[in-house]
C-alpha cells in the first residue's frame, strides 16, 4: 500500500525515448492504483495519437518472471489482455528510479460498479477462456500464497487487536477453510493459472462487452474454482455482504459453458467462497491495523469482506444446496 511515485514530464520523456511510440503529449497518474504506481500516457506518432499505461512496480509481482509471458499468452490467445510493449532493444522491462517499469497499450472501456446480468455472463466466459488458454503454460509461476499457513499467520497477527465478535469469526472461518483444504477430494481439484484478483476495478466493459482485464500481478498456480470464487464474491454480493444467488448462478453458469465444473467443484464452491472472502478480509485487516493513521496511502475497507465472511459462514449449507440444485440438474 503506497502513494503514487512522482514522475515529471522530463523523466517520462527520457523513458519514452527508449520506445518507438512517438513524442509525449500528456500524462496523468491513475488514482485507483493500490500496490503499484500507474500513469495514463498520450503520445503522438505520424499524426496519430496513441494511449498507454505505464506501470511502475512498487513491489515485485507475485507472478515473478512469468508475468510478461502470461500477458503474451493471453494476448496471443485472443483474450482482451494488453501485452507489455518492448522497447527498441527488445526488452519488456524498463527502469524508473531503480524500480521496474512496463508500458502497455491502454485498453478501451470503463469499470462498472453495478454489473448487469449480461456483464456477469461475459465475465464468467472470460474466466473460463482464461483458464482454458493458460492450462498448459510453458513457464512457471509460484503457487498461490494465501494457503492455510498464510491464513493462520494472519490470524495470529490480528489476534488481540479485534473486537471479540470479529476475533471469533476469524477463528471459526480459518478452521472451516483449513478443514476444506485438508479434504482429499479438494486436493484433487483442477488447478492451473489463476488471476487471483478479478475484482470490478480490474475489468473493463463497453456496455455489455468485456473489453479488458488488467492487473495480473497476483497471478499464481492455484485451484481454478478459487479464482471463480474471488470474482463471485466481489461481483455478486450486495452492500450488506449477502450473496445474490441468481447473479452468482449467471456468472458461474457462463463459466461452465466454457469449462464444465466437476461435481466436487460444485459441492465445494460455497467453501471456496468463504476461503476467498477470508483471504481478502485478513489481507485488508493486517494492512489497516498496521497502517499509520496519518499516512496518505490508500487502505481498502476490511469491513466489506467481514460482512461477506459472515454471510458465507452462516449460510454455507444453504448455498451448497442452491448451487447443487442449480447446476447438477442441468
Amino acid at each position: 500500500m503506497r502513494t503514487i511515485s512522482p514522475l515529471n514530464a522530463a523523466r517520462l520523456k527520457d523513458l519514452l525515448a527508449r520506445y518507438d511510440v512517438g513524442r509525449l503529449l500528456d500524462h496523468r497518474p491513475v488514482s485507483h492504483g493500490i500496490e503499484n504506481s500507474n500513469y495514463f500516457i498520450t503520445t503522438l506518432k505520424d499524426g496519430a495519437r496513441d494511449y498507454w499505461v505505464l506501470t511502475i512496480l512498487e513491489q515485485p509481482s507475485h507472478s515473478g518472471p512469468g508475468y510478461v509471458p502470461l500477458l503474451d499468452l493471453c494476448h496471443d490467445a485472443g483474450l482482451p489482455v494488453a501485452r507489455v510493449i518492448r522497447n527498441t532493444g527488445g526488452d519488456a522491462i524498463e527502469s524508473v528510479d531503480g524500480k521496474k517499469a512496463m508500458l502497455s497499450p491502454m485498453l478501451p472501456g470503463q469499470h462498472v460498479d453495478n454489473p448487469s446480468v449480461e456483464q456477469l455472463r461475459a465475465l464468467g466466459r472470460f474466466i473460463g477462456e482464461f483458464h482454458r488458454a493458460t492450462r498448459n503454460p510453458a513457464f512457471d509461476v509460484p503457487a498461490y500464497p494465501r494457503d492455510v499457513r498464510w491464513l493462520r499467520d494472519r490470524e495470529s497477527e490480528v489476534r488481540g487487536r479485534l473486537a471479540h465478535a470479529d476475533a471469533r469469526l476469524v477463528t471459526h472461518a480459518v478452521r472451516r477453510v483449513a478443514a476444506l483444504l485438508d479434504r482429499e477430494d479438494v486436493a484433487g481439484l483442477p488447478a492451473s493459472l489463476v488471476h487471483g484478483d478479478l475484482f470490478r476495478d480490474n475489468v473493463l466493459f463497453d456496455e455489455s462487452k468485456l473489453t479488458g482485464v488488467v492487473d495480473f500481478h497476483h497471478a499464481a498456480w492455484g485451484y481454478l474454482v478459487y479464482d471463480l470464487a474471488v470474482a463471485t464474491n466481489d461481483w455478486c454480493s450486495g452492500p450488506d455482504g449477502k450473496l445474490d444467488p441468481g447473479r452468482a448462478a449467471a456468472l458461474v453458469d457462463a463459466y461452465r459453458g466454457v469449462r464444465p465444473l466437476t461435481r466436487v467443484e460444485i459441492d465445494r464452491f460455497p467453501g471456496f467462497l468463504l476461503y476467498a472472502a477470508l483471504a481478502f478480509w485478513l489481507s485488508r485487516l493486517t494492512v489497516a491495523l498496521n497502517s499509520d493513521r496519518n499516512s496518505r496511502t490508500r487502505v481498502k475497507d476490511p469491513d466489506e469482506f467481514r460482512a461477506i465472511v459472515a454471510d458465507r459462514s452462516a449460510l454455507s449449507g444453504h448455498y451448497t444446496f442452491l448451487f447443487r440444485t442449480a447446476f447438477m440438474l442441468r
